[in-house]
Formats: structure tokens, sequence, C-alpha cells
């Protein structure tokens, strides 16, 4: 059962990336908007992500900065997620895993959030942050 869920999710994951390859979310009215910039009109902390997926999935590193700078150390730090048990397995290392630490969560909420606030700042150099 286990294998069948895993590859449900994995043949949907790939769909959703040909989708993203195929489609640009900036020109489609098919990709859902931000409901939170929709009724606010400030920035959240995703605005600008399926863009950024659809310029990374591109290769456009410079496309996905644009849209949003954070999404690169996300998924950075979802990759370490996944490659730290494989490494700490094969290398026979005992590394502790950093997103397990008691301040972790604490830390990337911090980081979150100054985003949030900053990307919807209209002075100079946090301007940049705001998608597009």
């Amino acid at each position: 059962m286990k294998k069948i869920i895993y590859g449900g999710l994995l043949i949907a994951l790939a769909a959703l990336a040909v989708l993203f390859f195929v489609l640009d979310p900036a020109e489609h009215v098919f990709f859902p908007r931000c409901i939170f910039h929709s009724l606010s009109g400030w920035y959240c902390p995703g605005c600008g992500s399926q863009r950024a997926i659809h310029s990374l999935l591109h290769l456009n590193i410079t496309g996905v900065v644009q849209n949003n700078i954070l999404f690169l150390p996300a998924v950075l730090v979802i990759f370490y997620h996944y490659t730290h048990p494989i490494l700490n397995k094969k290398l026979n290392w005992r590394l502790p895993n950093i997103l397990y630490l008691k301040n972790t969560p604490w830390v990337i909420f911090g980081i979150i959030l100054l985003f949030w606030v900053l990307r919807n700042l209209t002075v100079y150099p946090f301007s940049v942050l705001a998608p597009g």
C-alpha cells in the first residue's frame, strides 16, 4: 500500500512539474492567484512561487530570484532534509539533522516573517524583494 501511495505521489509530482514547465503561471489564468494579495494588496511570503517554479524548471535562476528570493533557500532546505539521512547511512556518518534542533522552527519562522514584512516596503533595497 505504501508503494502505491508513493508511486501516486511521484506521478502527481511529475505531472505538476510538466504542467509548470509547459505553462507559464504569469500568462495563464489556470493557475490560482494569491488570495492574500488579492484581498490586501500586500505580498505574502509565497507570492511569486509559482512563477519561480516555472523559472527553476527552465533553469532560469535569475527569474527564480526575481519572483521569490526565498524560494531557492526553501528548495535547498528540502533537498537537505531528504539527502541528510541518505548520506548519514551511506557514508556511515552520525551527523545530527539541523532541521530537528529545538530552535530551528523559530529561526525559519523568523526569517519568513522578516521576509514578509521587508518585501512589502517600498523603499529601494527592500522593493527588490517584491515579485516580478
